[in-house]
């Protein structure tokens, strides 16, 4: 079992599940889920708490906000791994606040707003050239690239950046994206421009996005490190 806990998402809030926090202290979701419902409205009084069935399974599971998770672990006698868990869970949404701290500080600032904007003008126009390159690359042949075609590129442009989620990075790394989508562009104009095979125009768009990662890195460190691209390569196998 691993040691690290994963919280999950639901309306806007990050919650834990039964089954997850049964694993953690090393009973069963259903002896958990048997004394959520014994503490029901005290838990209530701390939240709504959803039950949901878990994916492709017939269990039921109660999904616990982080006031609601602290309360039932109150309830639990202090073993060493209960308390290993508690101390487990106090860090992982700790560390979700403070990473939504930095978050919101990054979004007050007017470059941010300013960069995100920009960003979202030059992916439109990004979105409208992978479109044609989807056809393009169809019309050669392509099995993959109808269905996962937006996808490739687009983590193309994250693997190169070392980039998870938008709304997660600096202005900088913005406005970074914003340009390597515009280069991207440029690369796949070109290519079906001039005729070129799909995967050679891709190969060219990496490449092209890559040197700009590595001058990036080049100016903010000093030093030159080349990016790793297995990411980007298995997604081509993948459009193929």
């Amino acid at each position: 079992m691993s040691n690290l806990i994963t919280l999950t998402e639901m309306d806007g809030e990050q919650r834990i599940s039964s089954e997850l926090i049964a694993e953690h202290i090393g009973t069963t979701y259903k002896v958990t889920n048997n004394l959520i419902r014994t503490h029901k409205k005290k838990l209530e009084s701390l939240g709504e708490l959803p039950f949901q069935k878990a994916v492709g399974e017939r269990k039921n599971l109660a999904y616990l906000n982080e006031d609601q998770a602290i309360f039932l672990m109150t309830l639990s006698k202090n073993t060493e791994q209960v308390v290993k868990f508690k101390y487990q869970l106090v860090k992982a949404f700790s560390e979700l606040r403070r990473k939504q701290a930095i978050i919101d500080e990054n979004h007050a600032k007017v470059g941010w707003q300013q960069n995100r904007e920009l960003g979202k003008l030059t992916h439109r126009d990004n979105t409208d050239t992978i479109k044609d390159f989807i056809s393009y690359a169809t019309a050669q042949g392509s099995q993959g690239y109808q269905d996962n075609g937006y996808k490739v590129i687009g983590n193309l442009i994250k693997a190169a950046l070392s980039i998870d989620n938008r709304d997660d990075i600096d202005e900088q790394q913005l406005h970074l994206v914003a340009t390597a989508c515009l280069i991207c562009d440029l690369a796949l104009e070109h290519g079906m421009a001039e005729g070129l095979p799909y995967k050679s125009i891709y190969k060219q768009a990496k490449h092209n996005v890559e040197l700009l990662t590595s001058l990036a890195m080049i100016k903010a460190t000093g030093k030159k490190e080349a990016p790793t691209s297995e990411q980007t390569e298995g997604d081509l196998d993948n459009a193929d």
